[in-house]
């Protein structure tokens, strides 16, 4: 299961607070892509945040990845499930070939 995590840092974060958080995600993060939990990671250009997809086996491990964020608490996330344009495709034929 493949999931979308836009996750950006709440507006009045201190920067003393980003300082000592940031180098502890950034290497949660490495973790999370050498145990290849972590498909894409893009820092959002401008912002204080970042995109990630996940590759996980169920929510429950989706939950366990973010929970465990080290900015967990200080950032909001929006989370999107994803399919591929071939099983998208796949789902939209079958909807017209059912179609009365």
């Amino acid at each position: 299961m493949k999931f979308l995590v836009v996750q950006k840092v709440v507006p009045g974060t201190s920067v003393q607070r980003l300082a000592k958080l940031l180098p502890v995600q950034m290497k949660y993060i490495r973790q999370l892509k050498d145990a290849r939990k972590i498909d894409l990671y893009y820092h959002l250009i401008g912002q204080e945040g970042h995109m990630l997809i996940c590759e996980v086996g169920s929510e429950e491990e989706l939950s366990a990845i973010v929970g465990d964020d080290p900015l967990f608490f200080d950032s909001s996330r929006e989370v999107y499930p994803l399919i591929t344009y071939e099983k998208h495709e796949d789902r939209f034929r079958k909807l017209l070939t059912e179609s009365p």
